[in-house]
């Protein structure tokens, strides 16, 4: 360790200013309200072969302390996949996931009464919540994203999943 200077910091320890700025942490939401009960909805974020159909190829332990790990399709602009754990799990209303260092992902489910089928059933609001250290280009990508994922949500509920397979614009 080196030294303390006149000034109180080690001697060893240089600032470099050309250095890039750290990005600030920053929140994207989207939310959407779709004719369908949480019960029908719920299953989407917990269980993989739904959460595929929309999301990504997702492989979930069901559990507080579980993991929740997301294999992004090729054509996806991600750099990694995801390896997270679950941090609370609450059927039918919330899922809070955190993918290591930094980022927070939380799936939330709320009745919409407003909203009705012909059958009656209440439809609900699903709202995702994408906190991370982002710059102001990532974070509109991330809007971009998760907006896009919701359409793909509402799709597959109305059984049109995804077809990861395809080739991109094909």
């Amino acid at each position: 360790m080196g030294a303390v200077g006149s000034a109180g910091y080690r001697e060893d320890m240089v600032f470099d200013a050309s250095a890039a700025a750290l990005r600030p942490r920053r929140v994207v939401e989207q939310s959407v309200v779709l004719p369908f009960a949480p019960s029908i909805v719920w299953p989407c974020f917990v269980d993989p072969v739904l959460a595929d159909g929309w999301l990504a190829h997702v492989l979930i332990e069901q559990r507080v302390g579980g993991g929740y790990s997301v294999v992004w399709p090729t054509h996806e602009p991600h750099e990694a996949d995801w390896f997270g754990t679950i941090e609370e799990i609450v059927p039918l209303d919330r899922l809070l996931v955190t993918f290591a260092p930094h980022t927070l992902l939380e799936f939330t489910l709320a009745a919409h009464d407003a909203v009705s089928d012909a059958a009656g059933d209440s439809a609900c609001v699903v709202r995702v919540r994408h906190e991370s250290f982002l710059t102001a280009a990532e974070q509109r990508a991330v809007h971009a994203f998760w907006r896009g994922r919701l359409v793909d949500l509402a799709q597959l509920l109305r059984g049109r999943p995804v077809e990861w397979n395809r080739s991109p614009g094909g």
